[in-house]
């Protein structure tokens, strides 16, 4: 099962980084610039061709300022809370 592979929980963390963070439309430099986070880290953390590990630390500052609830980027079923923001599921 995919989910007890450790890197399941970075896929759907960085899936929803990138979707929250066009949400609140910001670039990658944007999110950046106010963080010890290079725009490269963070395109790392979005990209589906590397596995760029991080820690809670970095997905809790990016939580706080993205303005999401932190257990939206890891919380498996998220439809509900995508449909109440505005978002498709297709999106995520």
């Amino acid at each position: 099962m995919e989910r007890e592979n450790i890197s399941y929980i970075y896929k759907v963390a960085s899936k929803r980084i990138k979707l929250f963070r066009k949400y609140r439309h910001l670039t990658q430099e944007q999110l950046s610039e106010d963080s010890t986070f290079s725009r490269g880290f963070l395109a790392n953390i979005e990209s589906e061709k590397t596995e760029q590990t991080f820690s809670l630390g970095v997905l809790y500052y990016l939580s706080l300022r993205l303005n999401i609830p932190i257990e939206l980027f890891v919380k498996e079923d998220i439809s509900k809370e995508l449909a109440e923001m505005g978002i498709s599921d297709s999106e995520c």
